[in-house]
C-alpha cells in the first residue's frame, strides 16, 4: 500500500518537535501516513506545491516564514483562513489545496480557565504581527475579548490587523514607543508571537519586553518552544507571573490540524509523552 505523505513547512525546522510529535499520533493511530519535513525557502513554494500528486502529499502543516505567503498556493480556504488572512494546515481536497487556521484553536484551548472565563474584561498586548498574530487576535477576538493591544516593529502591520475588527478600536504601537508602556503595565496577558528568544532564531538573547514594568498577577504566553523559558517568560516569571511557553499550543494546534487531513483525532498525552523527552535538551 502507498504511503500517504504528510509533513511541516517551514524554515528553519531544526527545532521543530513537529515530526517527532506527529510520528507519534500517527503510529498510536495506526494509519498509513509519514510526516516529513519540507525546509523550504519561499520561492521554493511554487515547486513544492506543483509536486504534491507526484509525491502523494496529502497536506501539512505550516510555520515560521510561510503562514501568510502560502496563500497564493491554495485553491480554497477555511472561513478562519479568510478572515485571519493566515494559515497553518493546508490539505490536498479533489478541487486542489484548501487551507486551514487551527492556531487559534490551539491558543484559546491553552489559555488558563480563570482568563477564558474573564476574558472578556481582559487587557491584552500582543508583541508582533505577522500571521501567528493574526490568529491570536482573531481567536481572542472570537472568544469575546473586547480590550487588545498590539505591538509590532511596523506599525503599519499593526494596524492592518486592528483595522479589520473596526467595532474593537484595537491600539497599535510601535515597538518601543512610550506610549505603549501603561498597556503593557495593566496588560493582564501579554502574548509573544515574534521569533525574539527563540534558540534557532536571529536574537535568542533577548526579550520583547526589555525592561517593562508588569502586574505582578500577568499571565505571559510565549509561542516559542525553544528554549522552554524564553527571556520574555523569565522576565514575567520574575514579577511573579503565570508563564506558559508554546508547547501547548503547538500540541492543542496540531490535534485539530492532523484531524482534518486524516479524520482521525490524537490523546493530547501521546504527543505530549512523545516530546517529553526532547524537550530536556531544547
Amino acid at each position: 500500500m502507498k504511503i500517504n505523505n504528510i509533513g511541516i513547512i517551514g524554515n528553519p525546522l531544526s527545532h521543530s518537535l513537529s515530526p517527532l510529535m506527529h510520528s507519534s499520533a500517527i503510529s498510536h493511530l495506526k494509519i498509513n501516513y509519514k510526516f516529513k519535513k519540507w525546509e523550504l525557502n519561499i520561492e521554493d513554494l511554487e515547486k513544492f506545491f506543483l509536486s504534491l500528486n507526484t509525491n502523494n502529499i496529502k497536506g501539512g502543516c505550516v510555520t515560521i516564514p510561510h503562514k501568510e505567503s502560502i496563500l497564493p498556493f491554495l485553491t480554497e480556504m477555511d472561513d478562519d483562513v479568510k478572515i485571519i488572512n493566515a494559515c497553518n494546515w493546508f490539505k490536498v481536497i479533489p478541487t486542489g489545496i484548501k487551507g486551514f487556521n487551527t492556531d487559534h484553536i490551539g491558543f484559546i484551548k491553552s489559555l488558563p480557565k480563570n482568563l477564558l472565563v474573564n476574558i472578556k474584561t481582559l487587557n491584552c498586548v500582543v508583541f508582533g504581527a505577522g500571521g501567528s498574530s493574526k490568529s491570536i487576535v482573531f481567536g481572542l477576538i472570537k472568544n469575546g475579548c473586547k480590550n487588545i493591544t498590539i505591538v509590532n516593529r511596523s506599525i503599519e502591520n499593526a494596524q492592518k490587523i486592528a483595522n479589520k475588527y473596526p467595532e474593537l478600536n484595537i491600539n497599535s504601537f510601535n515597538l518601543g514607543d512610550s506610549a505603549s508602556c501603561d498597556f503593557i503595565k495593566n496588560a493582564d496577558l501579554i502574548v509573544n508571537t515574534t521569533s525574539l528568544g527563540m534558540s534557532s532564531g536571529p536574537d535568542p538573547g533577548n526579550s520583547i519586553l526589555k525592561e517593562s514594568v508588569l502586574k505582578k498577577n500577568v499571565v505571559g504566553i510565549d509561542l516559542v518552544y525553544s528554549p522552554l523559558e524564553t527571556p520574555f517568560l523569565k522576565l514575567i516569571k520574575s514579577f511573579g507571573g503565570e508563564i506558559i511557553n508554546g508547547i501547548p499550543i503547538l500540541i492543542n494546534q496540531a490535534i485539530s490540524g492532523l484531524e482534518i487531513i486524516t479524520g482521525e483525532r490524537c490523546p493530547y498525552s501521546i504527543m505530549h509523552n512523545a516530546i517529553r523527552t526532547k524537550l530536556k535538551t531544547v
